[in-house]
């Protein structure tokens, strides 16, 4: 089955697009003048449509062929039509079969669309067996003089000028897209009879969204003449539905395309789309001073060509993108071994910064590690580009890097930053954590010649405000700007891509080690001085038990002491060890219910809930790729929490674990009507061994959050106290929709 611009209106909605970006060409249901067309029902081989011109091919009126078998038309026919094959990756088949009528020659193509089989007759001025033979030596020639060329834009040359001797045609352009879909001439090969638009700019509404999508599905086009002059196509009983005609070469053509066509003078045209992994690049368009339509033998010749060119440009971006990767290898060769010899990770990062900005033809860069921001040349405040960051990650939709030549016009709380981050292209790099490399270029002022004004209005209905017809001047017409940045190159783009991986790997192994150093260093001390507590009070009570031997009352009430602290020593040590595994830890992840495992902790304190006289409440939490024990260990620490600290004798507690969505972002609310936290401990109470209550007899070790917080960190999220409460205390848990891979 092979693609409808069908599929382009269903997911679109209609408020994106224009008047003209509506109009579903597809379904037309007519054929161009100088074609005919037959619908065939493959089930049962009989004719279910017909263009109403058939009796001047064919000899033989509509309603004679409309529900005959195909083998009114000829046994052969008939034959080869039963031998071709149903591929999604054979767009059009040409039969060996030719009908004349009136001095014409028309060849017969065939295609299957949406359930049926599409048999065309495409008239051929030049049915010559000897010419079809040297197009296709000129196509080869061509190709080979293509891959061979020393610079694209040699092979570009090489292709327009082939596709005019094949073609016939006046002028050919090839034409590329650009970024936001306007479009520029930049090769040409043409005879006197036609204006020349090598450098023009065109903007993105002369070719409308559907027919962008068109070309992407169907590799080829011609209009025979601008005149308007269609055929209808009749329809047996049964079978007068909308015909897909999304494949037809034949099919009738907008009168916006005929009028813009006969606006820039051409009397007919054909294209080849121009394919760049898959994505619609450009066009080689050509038009021709008289009505003509491209044998139907040089379709295929003409999309060959198409696609040598297209090779030699991927053969282009791989060979500069492998030059720059080079450069890149001999860079990080060399701050590598400068991070070896030197081992000191800040000064070789400073160093590396301007390195990497200037790599990239960038007026500033940043290097975002953890919370530590590296910046370089021109760039917007560090809070900005943090800003930025988060608003990049919540845009990238599916891409693995994120890039414009405008952000102020997309990134509104950009606009103020215009003049050092117009130009943005952000790429994250996941080594032991995520890293942001970011390149920013500010706007230079451009000069672009556009064939007439891209704003000029089309001729409307003054009532209706409908478009009725396309722009009608197409001179010089020169616009100055500075609202973009030079372009991205592909190059530059795939060099982000593989920039320093193995380097950011030394360098965040380095950061990691340092930052693990530092922690074990905290640790190390921390353990030793709450160890040291217990400790004395195990000792203490041991000696006052040995001079208070003779008052056995005495005795017993050292010896409690002595079990206390024992107790405590060990919650501390059972704490240090958890937190210690918790750290080497890769939990394994599944798809989880947050509403189960809530339920499940308060489950399991449903002796201390009913002991406190609690109110637990859980509402509707998500599901999300999660290690199930440790977040059931996260419930249970801090609804455990709010019943040991949140109780009090004037009011009964309220415990609620809710929700909320924050865009890429789960955030899960476990919230009490307790005393709450003081504010500037809100950040301490995450540190080991810290605790707002410093009464022996409450139990804990003081390691609880801090164990919260290594959870949220394995789980790429992060735990805070909200300061902003004004009663109770509400901790905020944000889990990641989706876990890096």
């Amino acid at each position: 089955m092979n693609l409808s611009l069908s599929r382009f209106f269903e997911r679109t909605p209609t408020t994106n697009l224009d008047t003209c970006d509506r109009e579903p060409v597809h379904l037309v249901g007519m054929i161009q003048k100088g074609t005919g067309l037959l619908v065939l029902d493959p089930a049962d081989g009989r004719i279910v449509g017909v263009s109403e011109n058939l009796h001047e091919i064919l000899g033989k009126p509509a309603d004679a062929l409309l529900g005959a078998s195909i083998e009114v038309l000829s046994e052969d026919i008939a034959g080869q039509l039963a031998e071709l094959t149903d591929s999604p990756h054979i767009s059009h088949e040409i039969l060996d079969a030719q009908f004349e009528a009136d001095g014409a020659v028309y060849d017969v193509v065939s295609h299957t669309h949406a359930g049926r089989r599409f048999v065309e007759f495409i008239r051929n001025e030049a049915p010559s067996a000897s010419l079809v033979r040297k197009r296709m030596r000129r196509c080869g020639s061509a190709c080979s003089q293509i891959m061979g060329a020393v610079t694209f834009e040699e092979a570009m040359q090489v292709a327009a000028n082939a596709v005019r001797d094949l073609t016939g045609m006046s002028r050919v352009k090839v034409y590329r897209f650009l970024p936001d879909w306007s479009g520029a001439t930049i090769a040409e090969s043409r005879d006197d009879r036609m204006v020349s638009m090598l450098g023009m700019h065109f903007p993105d509404t002369d070719i409308p969204k559907q027919v962008r999508e068109l070309m992407t599905i169907v590799p080829y086009r011609f209009v025979g003449s601008v005149q308007d002059e269609n055929v209808p196509i009749r329809a047996l009983a049964g079978h007068a539905g909308e015909l897909d005609m999304t494949w037809s070469m034949g099919r009738a053509v907008s009168v916006m395309h005929t009028a813009y066509l006969r606006n820039i003078g051409a009397s007919s045209s054909f294209s080849c789309s121009l394919m760049d992994k898959g994505k619609l690049w450009g066009l080689i368009a050509c038009h021709h001073v008289e009505e003509a339509i491209v044998p139907s033998d040089s379709w295929a010749l003409a999309q060959e060509i198409g696609t040598a060119l297209m090779l030699r440009y991927d053969q282009a971006q791989r060979t500069e993108t492998a030059d720059m990767i080079s450069q890149l290898r001999r860079i990080e060769s060399n701050f590598a071994a400068e991070l070896r010899q030197t081992g000191d990770v800040e000064d070789v990062i400073k160093t590396l910064v301007p390195v990497l900005q200037k790599f990239l033809r960038a007026d500033g860069f940043a290097f975002q590690y953890g919370l530590n921001l590296h910046t370089s040349g021109e760039t917007p405040p560090p809070e900005f580009i943090r800003d930025l960051i988060r608003w990049t990650k919540d845009n990238l939709t599916g891409e693995d890097q994120f890039q414009t030549i405008s952000l102020q016009s997309i990134y509104p709380a950009s606009v103020p930053y215009k003049d050092v981050a117009c130009g943005v292209l952000v790429q994250p790099i996941v080594v032991h954590r995520v890293c942001q490399l970011i390149w920013f270029r500010g706007p230079i002022t451009q000069k672009v010649t556009w064939a007439g004004r891209p704003d000029a209005k089309m001729v409307a209905d003054e009532k209706t405000g409908v478009t009725l017809g396309p722009r009608t001047s197409f001179d010089k017409w020169v616009n100055e700007h500075d609202d973009q940045s030079l372009p991205w190159e592909e190059a530059e783009l795939q060099a982000a891509r593989e920039i320093f991986q193995e380097f950011l790997d030394i360098i965040s192994s380095q950061l990691l080690l340092k930052e693990e150093n530092s922690s074990l260093r905290r640790f190390a001390h921390m353990a030793a001085h709450d160890l040291k507590a217990p400790l004395r009070g195990i000792s203490s009570a041991l000696q006052w038990m040995e001079e208070d031997e003779a008052d056995p009352a005495s005795v017993e009430e050292h010896r409690h002491l002595a079990a206390q602290q024992a107790q405590k020593l060990q919650r501390l040590t059972e704490s240090l060890l958890e937190l210690a595994v918790l750290q080497e830890q890769k939990p394994k992840m599944v798809n989880a219910d947050l509403g189960q495992l809530a339920q499940q902790a308060v489950e399991l304190l449903g002796h201390d809930i009913a002991a406190a006289g609690a109110d637990v409440q859980i509402g509707g939490l998500p599901s999300c790729v999660a290690a199930q024990d440790l977040l059931i260990r996260v419930f249970l620490n801090l609804i455990g929490n709010a019943l040991k600290y949140g109780r009090s004798a004037d009011r009964a507690l309220r415990i609620a674990v809710s929700s909320e969505d924050d865009g890429s972002w789960h955030r899960i609310l476990i919230e009490d009507n307790g005393p709450g936290i003081p504010p500037q401990y809100a950040e301490r109470i995450f540190e080991p061994s810290q605790r707002l209550v410093t009464d022996d007899k409450a139990e804990g070790s003081g390691f609880g959050l801090s164990i919260c917080a290594e959870i949220a960190r394995l789980h790429h999220g992060r735990i805070y106290a909200d300061k902003t409460v004004e009663t109770g205390a509400r901790f905020v848990l944000e889990l990641p929709k989706a876990q890096p891979q």
